[in-house]
């Protein structure tokens, strides 16, 4: 691509961030469907995210950006408008550049609710969505929007547990973290929304062998695409699902709202699996 001063760019901003395919996702997008753009990697001090933003907001070839952890949550109080998702979900994943403005929104929700229809997962009745930070924030909305009534949670820090139990009263059931053992038996999808594992050794201190013989487990990680967490479920004989598909829906939903149209969602999937190696870790 011939890089001339008409050129778009976009990006996401994270730290760390050098583990995100998001690059890959776009810049593929672009080069796809002939969209004179560039989308980098933008890894921002954790203590001057807010002056990364400020600096984006002014920058005249910058249609947006894409966040990702640990800023999805403090992104909110910086921007100028937020779409009805990201208010509600409390986190933005999206953002665009209006004229001097930043218009948040939150495309995580509906990355995650296509993610279980195109693998076929439509009737969910008790799931275990494990951490309430952006990405569980996303997935209980998702949940709620998909007509699931009773969605229980749970997350080490208990107070931000019943902020988030507060905010969905009536339809979410917040879990004692040392208690989920004792009642594992009730799920029929267990989510993983921590980074527990994204370290590929890092595991979540839960018996999964209680579990029911056809319950799935998701995890939001997709790099590495087993986590310790997805390998012991696996080698119990469940069916396990990474966050790979989240990530490229949430990421084609995010070019809708720059550019207007949605790419195909198997191409770019098959387009990452080509790049990164290995296969679908669907078990």
């Amino acid at each position: 691509m011939e890089i001339t001063s008409d050129i778009k760019v976009l990006g996401v901003i994270g730290n760390p961030i050098k583990h995100s395919l998001s690059p890959l996702i776009h810049n593929y997008i672009y080069e796809k469907y002939s969209i004179h753009a560039l989308y980098l990697p933008i890894e921002a001090k954790l203590g001057y995210f807010e002056k990364v933003l400020d600096g984006l907001c002014f920058l005249e070839n910058s249609v947006g950006f894409n966040i990702t952890a640990p800023f999805k949550e403090r992104a909110v109080n910086s921007m100028d408008w937020l779409s009805e998702e990201a208010q509600v979900i409390g986190a933005v994943n999206v953002v665009k550049r209006g004229d001097d403005k930043l218009i948040g929104y939150n495309t995580d929700w509906i990355g995650f609710v296509e993610s279980l229809r195109v693998n076929g997962i439509e009737n969910v009745r008790n799931p275990l969505v494990i951490g309430v930070g952006g990405a569980g924030k996303a997935v209980i909305y998702g949940l709620v929007k998909m007509g699931v009534e009773n969605i229980y949670v749970t997350n080490r820090d208990k107070v931000k547990l019943g902020m988030v139990a507060g905010s969905y009263r009536g339809y979410v059931t917040p879990l004692d973290w040392e208690k989920i053992n004792d009642i594992m038996e009730r799920f029929d999808i267990v989510i993983n929304c921590t980074k527990v594992g994204l370290d590929g050794v890092s595991d979540l201190p839960f018996d999964l062998s209680k579990l029911g013989k056809d319950v799935i487990v998701y995890d939001t990680i997709y790099n590495p695409p087993l986590t310790p967490f997805l390998k012991r479920a696996a080698n119990l004989g469940f069916r396990v699902i990474n966050g790979l598909d989240m990530l490229v829906l949430q990421a084609i939903y995010s070019v809708e709202i720059w550019f207007g149209f949605l790419p195909d969602f198997r191409d770019v999937k098959n387009f990452v699996l080509s790049r990164v190696g290995g296969s679908d870790v669907q078990v």
